[in-house]
């Protein structure tokens, strides 16, 4: 897996945040025992900033897309954005995103380019059409990872927003194949009404 690294951070004043990095950090079992908690229904901004991901993703005309139907929570326990992207985050509002999951419904997303679908049952699918599998069957380069992509899961994390809720940082993930996968945080401002994609950089990753 090959990380992809964010600009160098801008001097930004996170002591709060790094606070409950520090606390994210420990092992999970001395924060937390339970498991990830459902939490209250969707705001109308989580469900027009999870549309507005998903639009950004299928914008490049990449056919139907299978969206799992709960959210992951979200971490930095692994690779931590910068400061410049965690600036006025509520510490609050991220611990809680990154204990917590929400089930989607299609009123949700209501592109008709995207299907909710079970997580552990797409699994099993990109598992059969693993492209590097396909490959060793004799199958072609370009027809393997077409089946791949048209089977991968597209995952999205919970949404961690600053005070005011007018940005917010959110991580998906894309997994199609042992080889064949990726995933981003991206940072989200809200410009009157409406949620538009930063020019932030906050790194990912692709395997």
């Amino acid at each position: 897996m090959k990380r992809l690294k964010p600009k160098p951070p801008v001097a930004e004043d996170c002591s709060d945040v790094e606070r409950v990095l520090e606390q994210m950090r420990k092992p999970k079992g001395a924060v937390d025992k339970r498991p990830p908690q459902n939490r209250r229904p969707l705001s109308s901004d989580e469900v027009a900033i999870y549309r507005a991901v998903t639009l950004q993703w299928t914008a490049g005309d990449r056919g139907a897309l299978n969206v799992a139907i709960e959210t992951f929570p979200f971490d930095v326990s692994s690779e931590t954005p910068s400061c410049e992207c965690l600036k006025g985050t509520d510490p609050e509002n991220l611990l809680q995103a990154s204990h917590s999951v929400h089930t989607l419904t299609q009123n949700v997303l209501p592109q008709t380019s995207v299907k909710l679908v079970d997580p552990h049952d797409q699994h099993v699918v990109i598992s059969h059409n693993d492209p590097g599998n396909s490959i060793a069957k004799g199958r072609s380069v370009d027809s393997a990872v077409n089946e791949a992509f048209s089977a991968g899961l597209f995952s999205l994390s919970e949404i961690a927003f600053d005070t005011e809720h007018h940005r917010a940082i959110v991580s998906y993930s894309f997994v199609c194949g042992s080889l064949c996968s990726s995933g981003r945080t991206l940072v989200f401002e809200k410009i009157g009404d409406e949620w538009k994609p930063a020019k932030t950089e906050c790194g990912g990753w692709v395997s």
